[in-house]
C-alpha cells in the first residue's frame, strides 16, 4: 500500500493513500520513526523531504541535509551541506534553505523557496538551466490562490495529482491538465481526515510519498 508522510515540528503522520486516512497510532515522534535522526539534529523542524525513488529519502533543514535509507528507516551517512552536495543550488540562491520539494514522477523534482522555484534533473543530479523562476509566472493558479510566495510542503501522491500546502490551506494540482483543480484552495481540516485532530491542520513542515517498501517501523 502506498504511504505518504507528513511532518510538523517533532511529530509525523503516516497516511494511507488508498483509504485516504491516517494510519492508527499516529502522530508519532520523528525520532521514533527514523533511527539516527535525533543524533544529527533532524528529529524536528525539518524544512522538506524528497524521495527520488532510489531507496533513499533526503531530509533538508537550514543549509544542511541528511540521507535516510527508506528500507531500513535509518540515517545513511553524515550530514552534508546543500551547497556542496546539490549541484546548482547555491548558484540559484537555494543553498542555505528550502521551503518545499516534490518529485514530479517524470525524472524531475521541484524545489521551492520564497517566491521562486528550481527544477532539478534526477538523472544528471543538477539544477536545470534557466532556473530559478518566479512561482507566480509558471504555476497556473498559485498566485490567485495566495501561495505563490509561501509553499510550506508538497507531495505527489501518484494519483494524478500533486498537493501543495500553505498555512492551513492546500491546492490540488492536476498533473495532466497542468493546473490547479477547480474549487481550490481548501482548508486542510476540511478534506484530510484526522489532520486537524492530530494538530496538523494549520501548517505542515514537509510531505512526501514513500517510494520504497520499508523493513522498519516507518
Amino acid at each position: 500500500m502506498a504511504k505518504a508522510y507528513f511532518l510538523r515540528g517533532e511529530r509525523y503522520l503516516r497516511y494511507d493513500v488508498e483509504t485516504d486516512r491516517i494510519d492508527g497510532g499516529y502522530p508519532r515522534p520523528i525520532a521514533v520513526g527514523w533511527a539516527g535522526l535525533a543524533d544529527v539534529g533532524f528529529d524536528r523542524d525539518v524544512d522538506t523531504v524528497l524521495d527520488l525513488g532510489s531507496g533513499t529519502a533526503y531530509l533538508f533543514k537550514g543549509d544542511a541535509y541528511v540521507r535516510v535509507d527508506q528500507r531500513a528507516n535509518r540515517v545513511d551517512g553524515d550530514v552534508g551541506l546543500i551547497a556542496d552536495g546539490w549541484a546548482g543550488f547555491a548558484g540559484a540562491g537555494f543553498g542555505d534553505s528550502l521551503d518545499a520539494s516534490v518529485n514530479w514522477g517524470n525524472g524531475k523534482a521541484y524545489f521551492f523557496r520564497g517566491s521562486d522555484y528550481i527544477r532539478y534533473d534526477i538523472a544528471t543530479d543538477r539544477v536545470d538551466e534557466g532556473y530559478p523562476l518566479p512561482i507566480a509566472d509558471h504555476w497556473p493558479g498559485f498566485e490567485a490562490a495566495g501561495v505563490a510566495d509561501g509553499v510550506d510542503a508538497a507531495a505527489n501522491l501518484g494519483n494524478g495529482a500533486a498537493y501543495f500546502f500553505s498555512g492551513g490551506a492546500y491546492l490540488r494540482y492536476d498533473l495532466a491538465a497542468d493546473a490547479v483543480t477547480e474549487g481550490y484552495p481548501r482548508a486542510i481540516g476540511d478534506l484530510w481526515t484526522g489532520f486537524e485532530e492530530a494538530g496538523f491542520g494549520l501548517r505542515l513542515d514537509a510531505a512526501w510519498l514513500k517510494l520504497t517498501p520499508a523493513e522498519g517501523v516507518g
